[in-house]
């Protein structure tokens, strides 16, 4: 009995520093395509940054492609548990709609948001890629518009009408993200974010159980 809960322990330790390992390594695959781009990032650059032997990158993630997609199943993972922690907000009435667009607005001007430009750009044409994507993407998708009906249901419009208010919130959000990468200019951004919010907000969208706070 003793050596079989040595041996549990044992293997308990191994999968813990595995899990470990793993985390290193495609976070560090996350900074290496933030600073390089992914078809710039080599294995062996990624092994540098997460600070372990190529021998060990290869054991966990034998292809630079099965590389790519655990990394990006881990960036994307996590944005979608950032949505789910958004939606503890909304029920705890600690979100607004102006907070929701302001937390959008925030995702999609920072780093994360340009990883994700480099994924898409590649998924493209990579149908590995594209396969791990489109998945993740769209539970993504569903736990935003979760979120958005829980703060814009109403009377007034259907689940389709703001769906479709929804995805072209964040059309603009993308649009504004990529435009950063050649033009610099906060204030312009801001404005136009708040003139998205006045143009909701005639349209009758606002949040159905909080007072709208004022735009600023």
């Amino acid at each position: 009995m003793a050596n079989q809960g040595f041996s549990m322990t044992k293997r308990q330790n191994q999968e813990e520093r595995s899990r470990q390992t793993q985390a290193r390594v495609t976070q560090a695959t996350i900074e290496c395509i933030l600073a390089k781009g992914i078809r710039a990032t080599s294995t062996v650059d990624v092994a540098r940054q997460a600070g372990v032997s190529r021998g060990a990158l290869v054991h966990h993630y034998p292809s630079k492609t099965l590389l790519m997609q655990a990394a990006l199943e881990d960036l994307l993972s996590r944005e979608v548990e950032s949505v789910r922690e958004m939606a503890v907000k909304v029920k705890a009435g600690e979100l607004n709609f102006d907070s929701l667009l302001e937390a959008l607005h925030e995702h999609f001007k920072g780093d994360l948001y340009m990883v994700t430009l480099e994924y898409l750009t590649n998924a493209r044409t990579d149908p590995d890629i594209m396969k791990v994507l489109v998945p993740l993407a769209a539970n993504f998708n569903d736990s935003l518009e979760q979120i958005w009906e829980q703060l814009v249901a109403s009377a007034n419009h259907t689940s389709h009408q703001n769906r479709i208010a929804l995805n072209a919130t964040l059309c603009m959000m993308r649009g504004m993200g990529a435009q950063s990468i050649w033009r610099d200019d906060p204030e312009l951004y801001r404005d136009m974010l708040l003139f998205w919010k006045e143009t909701l907000l005639e349209l009758g969208f606002s949040a159905s159980d909080a007072k709208r706070s004022e735009l600023e």
